[in-house]
């Protein structure tokens, strides 16, 4: 059963991932067990102080892609030590409407315990190792009769429309 257990560890890194980006916060909390511990950078804590750490980081961030690569799983029965890369790019609202904005990329891994609890596999405790972070101005060139990407429940990979 090893490989159906990497895999579900792996799905779940990448919920986690789309959960972010989407701030489905909700989706987040389902990737770790109630009484995970977050090292998260400048949070240390619970899950549910995460969250709430997110949706203050997240408000003003208009646009979020975490990429998660890299995935190595050393399982052991119910337990798994994992560890992935992580690039995420994170762009700040414009002070002024169509005006530059800042994008963060960040460089980190994720180093996870994972747990097999009643059957589903969640993150037990984790700790963001980050590599580096770098902020620069860019200004968004998008055409705007492209579908754009939204941080929602309206996003079309939940609406399935533009």
């Amino acid at each position: 059963m090893s490989l159906r257990d990497k895999q579900e560890i792996t799905e779940v890194l990448y919920r986690y991932a789309r959960a972010v980006d989407r701030k489905d916060f909700d989706r987040v909390a389902d990737c770790y067990f109630p009484d995970a511990i977050d090292n998260h950078g400048g949070y240390i804590g619970t899950v549910d102080g995460l969250i709430e750490d997110m949706k203050s980081r997240h408000a003003t961030i208009d646009s979020s892609l975490h990429y998660v690569t890299n995935v190595l799983i050393d399982l052991d029965g119910d337990t798994a030590n994992v560890e992935s890369y992580c690039l995420c790019h994170l762009r700040q609202v414009p002070q002024v409407p169509g005006g530059p904005q800042s994008r963060v990329t960040v460089k980190c891994r994720y180093v996870d315990r994972f747990e097999r609890r009643d059957g589903q596999w969640r993150i037990a405790d984790r700790i963001v190792v980050f590599d580096e972070s770098v902020t620069e101005e860019i200004v968004d060139e998008l055409d705007p009769s492209w579908v754009r990407s939204r941080r929602s429940p309206e996003d079309p990979v939940f609406t399935g429309k533009p």
